[in-house]
């Protein structure tokens, strides 16, 4: 064991330190220059070699006490060095976070044990742990590198720069001689070291255990499916519903995708085109990557396993195919501006967003900017702007197809300016704007018409918020205004309120707010438009007497076995079914009760098939859920969606929900009409039941509910004029379109629906069938034969409030113009002549 006698620090151990300190500062200083600049690990790699032949050459190293020192200081250089250079020269991904953390206790201990004679008791039992916790890491970096290390010899003869492969091999000698020369000779340090090794060794035999257990759950769920009737449904469906949501499951369904697994490592290919980014960094991960070679990988193909992750983790906007990349994008500002009227129900919102290309490339291109907006319930988009050379263009609405097939042919060979809005389910709409060029900010601007929820007595404005470019430091600014502003408003902290009755707020980005208000009764409000008049109305639920001869329970993991009893206590001697995966449909009974809802419980999600219903008109199905789900879109080309729409076209289902969250499934469902739609806790139904007391439906062509607001709009014929918002006929029009679509509201080729695409058009809300596009030139809009129609709302704005004059107006209009203009100037002439 080596013995420290001097306090004096040797000068190489001193020199070291200050290298060391200069080669930190580069490697941090390098995380903030583009991909591709060398000068961090030149010049780290450069300090790293003056210190190695400053040792050996110079003559350092001769023994004496402060070898120990010297080698602590060299080993950490060398390891900082070799991650420096891996990020321009890539063995290794970005590390996993607590890779990082593990690096840095390592290389702190290193230096640690230069004065560990000095230190307290505790200090060393601190030592001896970290050491026996960390053995494993730098064995398996060493192991990792095998592949490499003929070429690195050969490399290290020639330009001295492939030494950096072998730090690992360093750390490990220098762990072995702290081990051999301190801490194994002391009893409890030895029993510190290897328990702590030990625990090491047991927490990756913990992972491997979860590791080997999610796969193989999948991959069996994965591998029959087929069974019984999970034909109609593709295989991931079954996988996602078995699934545990854990860590380790998004690690196995992210393997190659964001997670390098073995037989995958770091490529570069400069003309590749991405078709999606996941907002996350290729990572390497030692757990991940060790299991994987012992146990194999995920047998689970790359796009079934992608729309899995979209489902259990809701990884939607980053699956999203595009035509140019977008991970060097900053959305720098984000500005809201409202108008609410709390007398209708109803709020405008036009969200203006300011995004910046930061390459971290110096040959970088310009990049295509996507965002996915998330919508309060039930609102629409109905105007879209974009920034041209600095001037606000204000986008057509047209055919869905059409916009397609014009943002796809501009972007994807001519890299001009287009923009284009496209309607989603689950209340989102996904904005594409290119191009950004390199270190250029873009702007859009896109409004938002939308019902204020009523929630507990009060009325709630809620804001858009969105996935995209990333936003940490992004300024926001909120402009809410109102024609009369209610007593008892609630501000969310951090708004103030100006002398002009505007309610604001300046800050870094953070939509995670919302603005209550008293619910007042609402105003007799229309608008008239096309000949046509749309009242505001206030709603208020009605229920008749309905007694179901057959009930449906549609039983998945966020049902509760208490209630789950309860319901069937209070349906004793009715008909009761469940759905099961493998035997569909069975009759629930004493003696299976019990063991169907453990199976049932079982999966993460249902997707009830409504189709297997007997007698509909009769039935009532009961449900529970999260917002975990497919969409119907995740649906296409299977059985189970061809059934379902063939089934719903021809009638609706009546439904309760227990509680108020919606799977997405159930959500797409109820927003097109194609359920009778009722919500509420168990206790209501359980009354609700008793007294066989439901829903009464009352939607009709000419009238539409917006239950969560507590309004309904009635279309009539007339054009009296009315001082109502024109958001009243856009929401009809949007909600009538949806009503009409039905169960074909995803999915099939829509262009046939001549008449509803020509209301979205009139009404300028963006659906199913529709999108607003920008284009940068007329010639770009006669290509592709998009028009503006004479006869629409065109696109909403703030203060958009009034009725448009029909046609009919415009000419009485010009008439009383011209009569007013005969009087005045036939008075004038008549005056002139009798002067004469």
């Amino acid at each position: 064991m080596e013995v420290t006698t001097s306090r004096t620090l040797p000068a190489p151990y001193v020199f070291g330190l200050t290298l060391l300190c200069f080669a930190l500062f580069a490697k941090c200083y390098s995380c903030f220059l583009p991909e591709g600049t060398e000068a961090s690990f030149i010049i780290t790699h450069l300090l790293t070699l003056l210190y190695f032949f400053s040792c050996w050459i110079g003559g350092f190293l001769k023994p004496w006490e402060g070898r120990r020192k010297v080698m602590s200081v060299f080993v950490v250089l060398l390891l900082t060095d070799a991650y420096t250079v891996n990020d321009s020269i890539r063995l290794f991904e970005s590390s996993a976070t607590w890779l990082v953390v593990m690096l840095i206790f390592i290389c702190v201990n290193i230096l640690a044990f230069a004065f560990f004679e000095r230190w307290p008791e505790w200090m060393k039992y601190l030592q001896c742990a970290v050491l026996g916790f960390t053995m494993l890491l730098p064995f398996y970096l060493a192991v990792y590198l095998v592949p490499v290390y003929l070429v690195s010899m050969i490399a290290l003869i020639a330009i001295g720069l492939s030494i950096v492969t072998f730090s690992p091999i360093f750390v490990l000698w220098f762990n072995f001689r702290m081990v051999r020369n301190l801490i194994w000779p002391v009893y409890r340090y030895r029993l510190i070291y290897l328990w702590s090794g030990a625990l090491a060794f047991a927490t990756l035999v913990l992972y491997s255990v979860i590791y080997i257990a999610d796969k193989s759950k999948m991959e069996h769920a994965y591998n029959n499916s087929h069974v019984a009737v999970r034909d109609e449904l593709p295989p991931w469906i079954r996988a996602a519903q078995e699934a545990r949501i854990d860590f380790i499951t998004a690690q196995l369904l992210k393997t190659g995708i964001v997670y390098t697994s073995p037989g995958i490592r770091s490529g570069f290919n400069l003309w590749s085109t991405p078709t999606r980014e996941f907002g996350e960094k290729l990572t390497h991960d030692p757990l991940f990557m060790t299991a994987g070679a012992l146990f194999g990988t995920i047998a689970i193909p790359e796009e079934d396993r992608l729309k899995m992750l979209n489902v259990m983790f809701d990884k939607r906007h980053y699956a999203v195919d595009r035509y140019w990349s977008g991970k060097d994008l900053v959305t720098t500002s984000v500005g809201t501006t409202a108008d609410i009227w709390p007398q209708y129900h109803l709020a405008y919102t036009e969200n203006t967003y300011t995004v910046k290309n930061i390459p971290k490339q110096r040959w970088s291109n310009s990049q295509e900017a996507i965002y996915t907006l998330h919508l309060p319930e039930g609102a629409v988009v109905t105007s879209l702007s974009l920034w041209i050379n600095n001037h606000e263009e204000k986008a057509i609405l047209t055919t869905q197809a059409k916009a397609a097939e014009a943002y796809s042919e501009i972007v994807g060979r001519q890299r001009r300016d287009p923009s284009v809005v496209h309607w989603q389910e689950g209340n989102r709409v996904v904005v594409r704007v290119f191009p950004v060029p390199q270190n250029e900010e873009r702007k859009f601007k896109i409004g938002i018409t939308s019902p204020l929820k009523v929630q507990q007595g009060k009325l709630v404005y809620q804001p858009v918020w969105f996935e995209g470019p990333a936003y940490e430091g992004a300024r926001y600014e909120v402009k809410l205004n109102m024609d009369k502003w209610p007593g008892g408003l609630n501000y969310p902290a951090g708004f103030y309120r100006d002398k002009e009755k505007t309610v604001g707020k300046i800050g870094k980005y953070n939509a995670d707010w919302e603005l209550t208000m008293p619910d007042e009764a609402i105003n007799n409000a229309a608008f008239s438009f096309n000949g046509e008049r749309y009242t505001l109305l206030p709603y208020k639920p009605s229920y008749e007497f309905f007694a179901p001869e057959n009930y449906y329970l549609d039983v998945n993991h966020s049902w509760n076995y208490d209630n789950y009893r309860e319901i069937l206590t209070q349906l004793k001697g009715k008909k009761v079914w469940m759905f099961h995966p493998r035997n569909g449909m069975i009759a629930v009974n004493e003696e299976n009760r019990k063991d169907l809802f453990n199976e049932l419980h079982d999966q993460r999600f249902s997707l009830f098939p409504f189709y297997k219903i007997i007698n509909p008109p009769t039935a009532l199905v009961i449900s529970s859920s999260d917002n975990i789900s497919p969409q119907l879109s995740d649906l296409e080309s299977s059985v189970f969606r061809s059934n379902l729409r063939s089934f719903l076209s021809h009638g609706k289902i009546r439904l309760y929900h227990i509680g108020n969250i919606l799977s997405p499934y159930l959500a797409t469902l109820k927003e097109s009409r194609s359920l009778v739609y009722e919500n509420g806790s168990t206790n209501q139904l359980l009354s609700q039941l008793r007294n066989n007391s439901f829903l009464r439906q009352e939607e009709d062509s000419q009238q539409l509910i917006m239950e969560d607001a507590r309004i309904r709009i009635a279309r009539s014929t007339g054009s009296m004029q009315t001082q109502g918002p024109d958001h009243l006929a856009r929401l009809f029009a949007y909600n009538s379109i949806l009503k009409d679509l039905g169960p074909k509201v995803t999915g099939e080729d829509l262009s046939s629906e001549t008449a509803l695409i020509n209301t979205a058009k009139a009404a300028y809300v963006v659906t199913p069938l529709s999108s607003l596009i920008v284009l940068e030139t007329q010639a770009d809009y006669d290509k592709f034969e998009i028009s503006d129609d004479v006869n629409s709302l065109k696109n909403a704005s703030l203060k958009g409030h009034g009725a448009v004059p029909e046609p009919h107006e415009w000419a009485l209009f010009i008439i009383a113009i011209g009569i007013l203009a005969y009087v005045r100037f036939e008075k004038l002439f008549n005056r002139k002549r009798s002067v004469c």
